[in-house]
């Protein structure tokens, strides 16, 4: 309850700030200085709430609730703000409030928490299934990616192989018809050594008659 001394700002006092307190919430119960006033005017789950004077929550800040009309009401607030309500309008706390554990509206509340309990385990549930699929596709694209390597590794080594055959069988040609050529080209040069040879000693032996005729021959 607030204090006979001093009623201070609710959302002030939240921020550990001491200020007065100039409205008080009847919804809320909490006191509101000008600032924290406006904002609570402005949002859109507050700014329906009664807001009335410190000076009339004075009058009233001891006196419980005991009548209802659509919302709760004192009986001070009667005659203020509901003088137009009939008195059928009008039933007391205790009457209003009979049978509440029976009634409709609780009711419903306990099959919307049903309800939205059911939901929340459903999609937990959901999300359990979820988080184990994620795990066998990481395990899955794992295997995957492990067993593309091994097949390009048996295939680069098979390639690899097959390039080193397909290299040794052209170096081997390769190589034979250069060694031909070589050897043809070595008995060439022995050849024409061997008639190099026969024409010095020709020169230097047989006759100019000799020559000649070798020559035509």
């Amino acid at each position: 309850m607030a204090s006979k001394l001093n009623i201070l700002c609710g959302s002030c006092g939240y921020e550990d700030i001491s200020k007065n307190a100039k409205k008080w919430c009847t919804i809320c119960e909490e006191g509101f200085c000008g600032d924290c006033e406006r904002y609570h005017k402005s949002m859109k789950v507050s700014r329906d709430h009664k807001m009335i004077s410190i000076e009339d929550y004075r009058q009233i800040e001891n006196i419980s609730v005991n009548l209802n009309c659509e919302i709760h009401v004192c009986v001070v607030c009667i005659p203020l703000e509901h003088k137009s309500c009939s008195s059928s309008d009008v039933i007391s706390i205790d009457e209003v409030s009979k049978n509440a554990k029976q009634s409709t509206s609780l009711l419903d509340l306990e099959g919307t928490i049903s309800t939205t309990i059911n939901n929340v385990k459903h999609c937990i549930k959901n999300r359990e299934i979820a988080l184990k699929s994620i795990d066998q596709d990481e395990q899955t694209i794992r295997k995957t990616i492990t067993e593309t390597r091994k097949n390009l590794n048996e295939y680069l080594d098979k390639l690899e192989r097959n390039l080193i055959l397909d290299l040794k069988s052209k170096h081997g040609n390769c190589k034979s018809k250069v060694i031909k050529i070589l050897n043809q080209l070595k008995e060439m040069e022995t050849e024409v050594e061997k008639l190099r040879e026969q024409t010095l000693q020709m020169k230097r032996f047989a006759s100019d008659l000799q020559v000649f005729l070798e020559r035509v021959n």
